[in-house]
């Protein structure tokens, strides 16, 4: 737990980040914020005198009689009184209404930040850094109830205006007493920042520990998610879902509670402060009444400034709100700190053809984050353009490290890669991204419709019905899409009206259409990185020959671990602990014996003893 002093700090730049923001926002609303915060100060503060004021003044108005000049300022104290009033309304009205959409646009400006930062990198690392992933699951809970920054901007706009108010009223009455005045002015700002303090201490316990948490809504998430539910119900899972949910549930909730509650010792600080110094300032007002060292209309102003203290909100809810609402933002603002741009400034550009010639892996050496191992190491790899490559080998080789780092997903640690000659990392990522496509053995698949799931192969052409039509012919899906109750406008989802769900391999259609779509727009270079690992080798193998038929003359790469399903490739590779260990034809490797031929031969002969083996 971080010391009072780093508290006090903290929940300061909490609320100072906050302000900063707001002229991002709007420079003219947060100009009217400001005009009606003073406003709302001002106001009640002139009521308040001129109110003091005419209770002093009423005698003498009583005693000279209607007409007379001592009733004529009463009727102007009165007639400036409500005259402040009704403005301290009006204003008090603008001023929430400003707040709320201030706060609002607030909410608003942190989301499109939060979803800016997490994607200006180029690359995907940061997405599995376990202190972003903690810094990202606090931001995202900027819609949660009781942190939304919407409410801090509501509660800055009730305490500003009464602290300036209350600073007024210390002025009053320090024109009774010097010290008191001083010591009212004082108190405030220092009762408030000690509660702010604790509502952050509060406050942070919600989230602080992130991790944690995120393995807690893990578990409840895998109990109310779809995809889950089967395997979770025929092995009887629930029950021991739900029992370890509680368990850390309640661990997390008791850590909480330990520290979820105002200190008694600040809340006893500050109610005796606050006791202690009305007490000794009703002594002192009482005493010069009685001994007329002050008069009943000045009497009067310093008492009703006394009873103007107490409508500052330290320790309500409107105090916690700007406290527990800001505490994201800093969050927020990290983020984009911590995800900096990772882009390097292009100092190369490709030509309009390229590839046309080749691709190579020049001596590539590649680790992931905090890995002790490299997965690549020293790989040396040329692909021709406009032929197929597969590239085979165990699980753990690294062939899916290689394509993460041909599509610019990750940087090589050693090495480069280069198209045509030019060195991808002084290429943009983004217009080298235009001439791949990539269909992966985990691709998503989008609860949104059958148009988008294909044209986000390129979104730029999502108009274009046509070219969808002719990315669906070759997969044969044209009939099932037409099928469809709203054709390519069903929603792909069971979850929402009149969507619909398709089997895997109807979906495995979908993506490859998607991959195809692509191509059509313009991509030079084809990965199929294990997309039918799902299925068996026999229907493996007959999906990648038709693929490599309908993208004859492409640069494809083929991804697998099964070894007998790209024999029809132009150039197999077999990778071993992120190495090149051979290369060749099918009938070369075959005929050289090694790793190839073995493997080949192995699950060859699986295939045909599963094949007579079946009715």
């Amino acid at each position: 737990m971080a010391p009072p002093e780093t508290r006090r700090f903290e929940s300061g730049r909490a609320v100072l980040a906050v302000v900063r923001l707001l002229p991002r926002i709007s420079r003219p609303r947060t100009a009217l914020f400001a005009a009606t915060t003073l406003l709302t100060a001002a106001l009640p503060l002139a009521m308040t005198i001129a109110t003091g004021l005419l209770i002093g003044a009423v005698p003498a108005a009583a005693d000279a009689g209607p007409g007379s000049p001592e009733a004529r300022d009463a009727y102007l104290l009165l007639a400036a009184g409500v005259a402040a009033l009704l403005l301290g309304r009006l204003a008090a009205h603008l001023h929430d209404a400003v707040a709320f959409n201030l706060g609002r646009d607030l909410e608003l400006l942190l989301q499109d930040r939060l979803l800016a930062a997490v994607a200006r990198p180029v690359g995907i690392a940061h997405l599995e850094d376990d202190e972003v992933l903690a810094l990202l699951r606090i931001a995202r809970q900027l819609g949660a109830d009781f942190i939304r920054p919407e409410r801090a901007i509501r509660g800055l706009a009730a305490i500003a205006p009464e602290f300036l108010a209350a600073a007024g009223a210390s002025t009053v009455l320090a024109f009774f007493n010097i010290w008191i005045g001083l010591v009212w002015l004082v108190a405030w700002p220092a009762i408030f920042i000690a509660m702010q303090a604790d509502y952050t201490r509060v406050g942070k316990t919600a989230y602080l520990r992130s991790t944690e948490m995120r393995e807690t809504e893990y578990l409840r998430d895998l109990a109310i998610t779809a995809e889950p539910a089967k395997e979770i119900r025929v092995w009887g899972l629930m029950g021991w879902l739900l029992g370890r949910y509680d368990r850390q549930w309640n661990e997390r909730m008791a850590y909480s509670d330990r520290h979820q509650r105002l200190r008694p010792a600040t809340a006893v600080g500050v109610i005796g402060t606050l006791l202690l110094l009305t007490v000794a300032t009703a002594l002192a007002l009482a005493d010069a009444g009685l001994t007329g060292a002050v008069g009943f209309s000045a009497l009067a102003v310093y008492l009703v400034a006394l009873t103007t203290m107490f409508n500052f909100s330290a320790f309500d809810d409107t105090a916690a709100f700007l406290s527990l609402g800001s505490l994201p933002v800093p969050k927020v603002l990290a983020l984009e700190d911590r995800l900096t741009e990772d882009r390097r400034e292009a100092t190369a550009e490709l030509p309009a053809a390229a590839p046309a010639h080749a691709i190579r892996f020049e001596a590539v050496d590649f680790a992931y984050p905090g890995a002790e191992r490299a997965v690549i190491a020293g790989l040396d790899l040329e692909i021709e353009a406009g032929t197929s490559l597969a590239i085979v080998g165990h699980n753990g080789a690294g062939k899916t490290s290689l394509v993460k780092l041909l599509a610019g997903l990750y940087a090589p640690t050693g090495g480069r890669i280069t198209a045509d000659g030019t060195d991808l990392a002084a290429v943009d990522p983004a217009a080298w991204r235009t001439r791949l496509s990539a269909l992966f053995q985990d691709f998503t698949r989008y609860q949104l419709t059958v148009r988008d799931n294909i044209a986000f192969g390129a979104p730029h052409l999502a108009g274009d019905t046509d070219l969808i039509w002719k990315a669906c012919e070759p997969m044969g899906i044209r009939a099932l899409i037409e099928s469809l109750p709203k054709g390519l406008d069903t929603v792909l989802s069971s979850e929402y009206g009149g969507g619909t769900d398709l089997s895997g391999g109807q979906w495995q259609r979908i993506a490859l259409a998607r991959a195809l779509f692509a191509v059509q727009a313009g991509a030079k270079v084809l990965i199929l990185d294990e997309p039918a690992a799902a299925l068996d080798v026999r229907a493996e193998a007959d999906l990648y020959e038709q693929f490599l038929d309908i993208t004859a003359g492409l640069t494809t790469i083929v991804i697998s671990h099964r070894f007998s399903t790209v024999r029809r490739a132009d150039r197999i590779v077999v990778l071993d602990g992120g190495r090149v260990v051979e290369d060749g034809t099918h009938d070369d490797l075959m005929a050289l014996g090694g790793r190839y031929a073995d493997a080949f031969t192995l699950q060859a002969d699986r295939l045909a003893r599963s094949s007579q083996e079946q009715p």
